[in-house]
């Protein structure tokens, strides 16, 4: 069942500078409109995750999501009568590829790798007039060199407002609760 397809494009920072702040994860579907041969992107879903186990968790959720919408697992949705069942098809198909995808230990453990060096994830899955695309890639951000670091100033004792003039927006909490105990 190895016939989807994972790339990954670009190259890690190697320079050290960059610290990675997060991963964006990104679901698309890609096909032609309907009376044209335009190809045209759709996006499905997008996710900021703050770990390459929660980028990898979101991605596999929304694999077997688009699976269960195109072709609903007999063996997780009670409705699903055995007089409905048929026999699985030789040929894998999209969502077949999409929940293995998301299911298999091994998958998961070479994505986990790929995106903890640094490098973007990328699963294409073809499906009939249709191209489902899981996405993974690390958002960085550069950290100044220490030699050109500002200090912060030095606390003067003055409220920080975000507005000048102002020093806050809230009621002042009353000194006595309004709750009195029954005997």
């Amino acid at each position: 069942m190895e016939t989807h397809a994972r790339t990954a494009t670009g190259s890690p920072e190697q320079s050290g500078t960059a610290t990675p702040a997060g991963y964006w994860c990104e679901v698309l579907a890609e096909g032609e409109v309907y009376g044209t041969r335009e190809r045209v992107p759709y996006v499905l879903g997008t996710y900021p995750a703050p770990s390459v186990r929660l980028a990898l968790r979101w991605l596999q959720g929304q694999a077997r999501r688009i699976a269960d919408r195109l072709d609903p697992d007999p063996d997780r949705f009670a409705w699903v009568e055995s007089w409905m069942r048929v026999d699985p098809v030789p040929v894998p198909d999209c969502p077949a590829e999409l929940r293995f995808w998301a299911d298999d230990p091994t998958e998961h453990q070479e994505a986990c790798d790929q995106l903890s060096e640094g490098a973007p994830l990328s699963v294409v899955i073809p499906d009939n007039g249709c191209r489902y695309t899981l996405t993974v890639w690390p958002v960085t951000v550069t950290v100044p060199p220490p030699e050109s670091s500002t200090a912060l100033p030095a606390d003067d004792g003055q409220p920080t407002s975000p507005r000048p003039g102002r020093t806050s927006h809230r009621k002042p909490r009353r000194k006595t609760g309004w709750l009195v105990p029954f005997l």
